[in-house]
């Protein structure tokens, strides 16, 4: 078996100690990227909330309605 000469194990690990940085670094800046949403809290969707409060009182009159 041959051995591997070692300028071209230099150079591969040239190549993939340059790949790893270049992951490393993309990382950094795609976590940098995302921000945080201006609203700390969840918005609050009105229609929804009537819709809900429309069922529940729907099935209470249903409810009082068989009892």
């Amino acid at each position: 078996m041959e051995s591997i000469n070692p300028k071209v194990m230099a150079a591969i690990s040239a190549a993939i100690g340059a790949y790893l940085g270049e992951e490393a670094a993309a990382l950094t800046v795609s976590a940098a990227e995302v921000a945080p949403s201006a609203a700390p809290y969840a918005s609050i969707n009105i229609w929804a909330l009537a819709g809900r409060q429309d069922v529940m009182f729907t099935r209470r009159m249903w409810q009082m309605r068989t009892y």
